[in-house]
This record gives structure tokens, sequence and C-alpha cells, in this order.
């Protein structure tokens, strides 16, 4: 069941993607500022304008999202500094083992497995997740090429963290915009996700036939493929096991819904975010490594996302 309806359907995607690079041109930058500064920020508006949830709630799932992704982000870094790696690099292992699919993974696999009440919290599970995503995400992303300082203030030139901040307020003020705009808001933000996994082929196109043009050719030059596919399969490993470690650990503290509860320990152990690999081909962040552990993470996630489904239902 999770094979046929989530899995196919990315794979599917992604391998249209990896084609249309192939054959049709190279479009990676132009897909991720789509992504980045208009379907992005559409998706979070919405998902934002839309929740009924309490704020409270709202910020305890944000609240133990801020810590399950300290956990990874300290993870990450500390074995990618061990490994001899740069900030850069770094940094991109912290993109590909800190951020979780809880969209167009997490959510159906939810509805799946906890019905109408799993699809309700794996919504709210995604705002908060996306709250990180466009801060942090960002941060580390720009970060890898640039001062702490400069990557900070992108952090606030990107619109995803505004998007989120005026979908709320607007909600709980009762001045949303009228709901033909709001409507063109949603249509706009269901495009972000298959957008995301072009995106991800095309990346995965460039590991496969080694396409060194662009920026990353002296990268490959000086730190070798077989580095960066290492470095990218420590990190897919790191989202999928060490997620779902410190979640078991971390659930303990929470008083929470038992649906909820077993929602959010699934989502924990999703694989990662394709939009890992949007920030990091926007501001050149290793994006390859990123691509290699968000498909690592992706097929790892088939057997265990059923196995721990096995248990929970």
């Amino acid at each position: 069941m999770v094979i046929t309806d989530v899995i196919l359907p990315i794979i599917f995607i992604v391998l249209l993607g990896f084609f249309l690079r192939r054959f049709g041109g190279k479009y990676e930058h132009a897909f991720s500022k789509t992504q980045l500064y208009i379907l992005g920020p559409a998706l979070l508006f919405s998902v934002m304008a839309r929740s009924e949830t309490g704020n409270g709630l709202i910020l305890e799932i944000l609240l133990y999202v801020v810590i399950l992704s300290a956990g990874l982000l300290l993870l990450t870094q500390g074995i990618g500094r061990m490994a001899g790696g740069d900030r850069e690099e770094r940094n991109a292992m912290s993109l590909a083992g800190v951020f979780t699919n809880s969209g167009f993974y997490g959510i159906p696999v939810c509805m799946l497995a906890f019905g109408e009440e799993g699809l309700k919290w794996a919504a709210l599970y995604v705002v908060a997740s996306a709250t990180v995503q466009s801060t942090l995400g960002i941060f580390l992303a720009s970060s890898g090429k640039q001062k702490a300082t400069v990557a900070l203030a992108t952090v606030f030139k990107v619109p995803l963290i505004w998007a989120l901040i005026a979908g709320r307020m607007l909600a709980d003020l009762n001045l949303l915009p009228p709901e033909p705009f709001m409507e063109m808001i949603d249509l706009l933000g269901r495009s972000a996700i298959p957008l995301g996994l072009l995106l991800l082929g095309m990346q995965l196109e460039r590991i496969i036939t080694g396409d060194n043009s662009d920026d990353e050719a002296e990268e490959e030059e000086r730190d070798g493929s077989r580095r960066i596919v290492a470095l990218g399969i420590t990190s897919g490993v790191i989202k999928i096991f060490g997620g779902l470690g410190i979640a078991m650990v971390v659930l303990r503290f929470f008083d929470l819904d038992p649906v909820l509860r077993n929602v959010m320990l699934v989502q924990s152990a999703m694989p990662t975010a394709v939009n890992a690999v949007v920030y990091a081909t926007e501001f050149d962040c290793r994006p390859r490594l990123v691509a290699i552990g968000i498909l690592l993470s992706t097929l790892i996630s088939v057997g265990s996302i059923t196995l721990i489904l096995s248990f929970l239902v």
C-alpha cells in the first residue's frame, strides 16, 4: 500500500525531472527560484491560513520539531567535522540529514495509517516543520559560502518566513483575502511539491551522468565524487535512524494525544525533505550531496516506515 500509493508516484515525478534535464535542458536554478520565491511561500501561506488548530498546540509541536532538528543538526555537523568536511560540506550534510519530507510523503502515509485524524495531525506537523525549514534551512544553505551574519540576513530576504507569519496573522485577525484569491494561492501552493520533485530528478541526473558543468566542476575535481556520495549516504542514514532514535526519546517528555504522538513519531522518521535540494541548488551548497541523501533516505524509508507502522497500527 505504501509503495504503490506513495512511493511510486514520487519516483515517477522524480524520473520526469531526470529525463527533462537529460533531453530538455538545464533549468535547475529557474526551478529553484520559482519554488523559493513563488510556490513555496504560497504553500506556507495557504497552510497557515487554513489551519484551524489553536496557537498553543502549534507552538508545542514547533518546540518538538526544534528539539528534533537541533539533535540532528548536532549529529550531522559533528560527523561532518570528524570526516574533515569544510563548512559547506557540513551544511550540505545538515540539509540532507535534518529536514523532513512531512508533506508529500508524510501526509499520505499518516492518512492511510491513522485515518482522518492522522491527516489532521500530519498537516499540523507540516506547519511546524515548514517553519524550521524556512529559517534554519535557508541559513544553512546560504551560510555555506557566506558569513553567518550575511546568511542570517538572507533568511529574511526570502519570503518563506514572511508567508508563514502573514498567513497566521491574517487568519487570526479575520483579514484573509477573498476566497477566489485564496483559491489562487492554494493552486500555486499545490504546485510546489511536484516542482520540488522535478528539481530532485534534475540533480540526480547530474550525479548519474557526471555532468560537471556550472560552478561545481572545481569542487568535484577537488573533493572527488566518491567523497560526495559517501557523505550523502551518511546524511540519508542519519535522517532516518537518527530521527527515529531522537523522536523515541524526546516524545517521552510530551503529553500528547496518542494518535498525534504516533503521527509525530512517523513524521520524524520520514526521509529528507525535497526542499533541501531546492535550498542547496539556489545557494550552491553541494546540491549533489543533498540529492544523494534525499534519494537514499527515500529508498530506506520504504522498509523503515512499513516496519514502524506495523508496530503502531
